[in-house]
């Protein structure tokens, strides 16, 4: 363990203290309450590529981002306050795997030592070999990394919870978006790499869930040969085709930056470039959005990123778990977590929750433009029988959600 940071313990002991005094009672500090403590292991890995400058294939580094652990430290600043109150001391503690280590071990000995909650800054293949690990229902896990929509399908009975929005509450809010919008012919360019297609597939079925129309899909390749100009001229691409709107799947941000100058017809770009669905982004100007943006600013001395969000969202689902729902165990606030959809407060709008079939967060989504957030999805007109949120994403009622029930 590299660190470790607290909230609520001394100000939960000197009160304790100070009633002693007042009563008449020996002044020692064992004569008082002790606080319930709850240890929240932040587990990175060293050298984690995610966070390292990766030049692209024009040569280009693309800037690194930077690791989120600043959103689990805010959020225990937050919740000082509540915590002291409720006599519990939140302990965050930094754990990062040697390049060579293995995560699964590791995650073992998280779970033996007592810890409440695991919040995973990992990359999928550890974060993997972590779920396989832990025995389920021993301690919450938070992914507040991955997307995927298989993760959340794989492993829905396991005691993961994943803050970030899913790939496909990503897409569906861009459709929802341009449905609003009545620019429902869409043109679909995908880059050449795996996480394109998939991302692409995902806008498509989207499109189709929310009445949107693909009028033409074309894959993009990169390179300069005259002979395949008809896959690598992106005003040749799409000269000849009507459309409202562009959506553009370029994961690895190689080529998708020029295409909304070099469209045959001018139109709104959306996806990777453009308008992007996100989970959480400092221009956000509603909701008390700007507070946690400038509380984060101040104490990072950076701007936050929906990573640093996410890290956030972890450390007050566990709060919310512990102080409302009196779960002092990793086992008692994993159970907590999924027997009980708890509201929480994120700063987007709505309360939050996880779901209890897959334990995605339901949440508002951001779109974003480049200096702005344009819009929070789901929009008025789309409704749920539950709550408009879960018209974003996977639903129990999916054929690819069969095997995940809530419990009884």
């Amino acid at each position: 363990m590299n660190r470790a940071i607290t909230a609520g313990r001394q100000p939960a002991l000197l009160l304790a203290i100070l009633s002693a005094l007042l009563s008449g009672a020996p002044a020692r500090a064992e004569d008082a309450l002790a606080p319930t403590t709850i240890r929240i292991v932040y587990l990175s890995r060293e050298g984690d590529v995610a966070y390292a400058e990766v030049p692209a294939d024009d040569g280009v580094f693309r800037p690194a981002l930077p690791e989120p652990s600043p959103g689990a430290e805010l959020a225990l600043r937050d919740l000082r306050a509540t915590a002291h109150a409720a006599n519990v001391v939140l302990k965050l503690e930094r754990d990062v795997l040697a390049p060579d280590a293995d995560a699964a071990a590791e995650a073992k000995r998280i779970a033996e030592g007592g810890a409440a909650a695991l919040i995973a800054d990992v990359p999928l293949s550890d974060l993997t070999a972590l779920v396989k690990a832990v025995p389920v229902g021993a301690l919450p896990l938070f992914d507040i990394r991955q997307h995927e929509d298989a993760l959340r399908r794989d492993f829905c009975t396991a005691s993961l919870f994943h803050v970030l929005p899913s790939t496909a509450m990503q897409t569906d809010a861009l459709a929802q978006f341009l449905v609003t919008k009545n620019w429902k012919r869409v043109l679909t360019l995908t880059g050449p790499l795996p996480d394109d297609t998939a991302l692409t597939d995902s806008f498509k079925a989207s499109a189709q869930k929310f009445g949107a129309r693909i009028v033409a899909s074309k894959a993009f390749i990169i390179g300069n040969d005259p002979r395949r100009r008809d896959q690598t001229n992106v005003a040749l691409m799409t000269a000849s085709e009507d459309y409202d709107v562009l959506f553009l799947a370029d994961t690895a941000r190689d080529f998708g930056r020029f295409v909304p100058y070099e469209q045959g017809p001018p139109r709104p770009v959306v996806g990777t470039e453009g308008l992007q669905a996100v989970a959480w982004d400092a221009l956000a100007e509603r909701f008390g959005a700007p507070q946690v943006n400038h509380r984060f600013e101040r104490n990072a001395h950076r701007s936050m990123t929906e990573g640093d969000w996410a890290a956030w969202v972890a450390v007050r689902a566990v709060a919310e778990a512990a102080i409302r729902g009196k779960a002092t165990t990793g086992a008692a606030i994993a159970s907590t977590l999924t027997q009980r959809e708890w509201p929480i407060d994120v700063s987007k709008g709505v309360q939050v929750s996880f779901r209890l079939w897959d334990h995605q967060l339901r949440q508002s989504v951001m779109l974003r433009s480049g200096d702005a957030v344009v819009a929070y999805a789901p929009f008025d007109g789309f409704i749920h029988q539950r709550t408009p949120l879960d018209t974003l994403g996977a639903d129990l009622g999916d054929a690819a959600e069969a095997s995940c029930k809530p419990p009884p």
